[in-house]
């Protein structure tokens, strides 16, 4: 099985992050809000959907070629003809077993991903940071004497 990876955006466009949690996910998400310039009211954190590589459903295709193949060659029209549904469905796990297999030898599974199940959350409101300098701490109020 594989789990979910969560990610969050400043703008509800563009998604930044892969965490294992949409707690953790929202947790960098106020964070970096609180962090930047301009802190946003709204955050958003979405599930990463990992993109399909589109290695299975290729059966039909490459057995129509191969029977046209014979039959331009051959002149034979019935080459494969007649197949089971349950042998197309084998035909083509084993081909998407190759394709996956061949993609990740080569380094080619999509990197990309979309979102979904997106969330929206409120930033909550930053507290300034008391002064490093108590100096300038008001300790009495009155008026000051030498």
């Amino acid at each position: 099985m594989i789990h979910p990876k969560y990610a969050y955006s400043l703008n509800g466009e563009h998604y930044s992050g892969s965490y294992s949690t949409r707690d953790e996910a929202l947790a960098a998400a106020i964070d970096a809000a609180q962090r930047g310039e301009v802190t946003p009211q709204t955050v958003y954190v979405a599930r990463r959907v990992a993109a399909d590589p589109k290695a299975s459903g290729h059966a039909r295709a490459v057995l129509a070629n191969m029977s046209a193949r014979a039959r331009d060659e051959f002149g034979d029209a019935s080459y494969l003809a007649g197949l089971s549904r349950q042998q197309i469905e084998n035909l083509d796990k084993s081909l998407e077993l190759v394709i996956r297999g061949w993609l990740e030898h080569n380094e080619l599974i999509p990197v990309f991903s979309k979102v979904e199940a997106i969330g929206q959350y409120p930033v909550p409101n930053s507290f300034t940071q008391q002064a490093e300098d108590d100096s300038l701490e008001v300790h009495e109020i009155g008026v000051a004497g030498d």
